[in-house]
This record gives structure tokens, sequence and C-alpha cells, in this order.
């Protein structure tokens, strides 16, 4: 249920109450009886929890994040890595399929 702040008019006295949103808002206040009370706009008051959300670094443009031209050269690295790879396997992969072949 949410929260929400209300302030007396006439006293000044303000306090929270936790309502349905369906619910009407309140108009006498508990301290001085009078129908004076008005809902005030406040932040809203959620936390998001688990790990890559904003507050750890995601999607932040600080120094903890990577820049574009770090994400470009890691990507490079990773294809580079993948075509020596796949290279090596299908030279080496040639060679032992033909001295196996031989072998039997």
């Amino acid at each position: 249920m949410p929260t929400y702040d209300y302030e007396c008019q006439s006293c000044g006295h303000t306090f929270e109450t936790s309502q349905r949103i369906t619910e009407k808002a309140l108009t006498d206040c508990p301290s001085c009886n009078q129908p004076k009370l008005q809902r005030l706009i406040t932040a809203a008051a959620f936390h998001l929890k688990g790990g890559g959300w904003y507050k750890d670094g995601y999607g932040s443009s600080g120094s903890a994040g990577r820049t574009e031209n770090q994400r470009i050269d890691k990507l490079t690295e990773k294809i580079n890595e993948s075509d020596k790879k796949s290279s090596e396997s299908s030279s080496s992969g040639g060679s032992t399929s033909g001295s196996g072949d031989s072998s039997t």
C-alpha cells in the first residue's frame, strides 16, 4: 500500500499514513479535528533490489564503466581470438584426421 503524507492547513500538524490508492484522501486533522488536511506530494520511496541497476554502475558514464572505444577493442579482441581458434582447428583438424587415417 502507498504511504501518503498529510499536512493540516490549520495547525501545521504533519503525518504519514498508509492508504489504498482507491481510498479517498483524509480531510480531518487527528490533532485539531479541523477539516483542513491536505495531501502532500512527496518523492516515491522504492528501492531497486539486486545487482545490475544504475547504483551498481550499470549504465553510468563514470570511470567504472567502459568507454565506447574500450567496448570496440574488447569486441575486436574476441573476434580475433575466435578467428584464430577456428583457423587453428581447421588446419590442425585436417592434419590430425589425415594422420589418424594413415595410422589405422
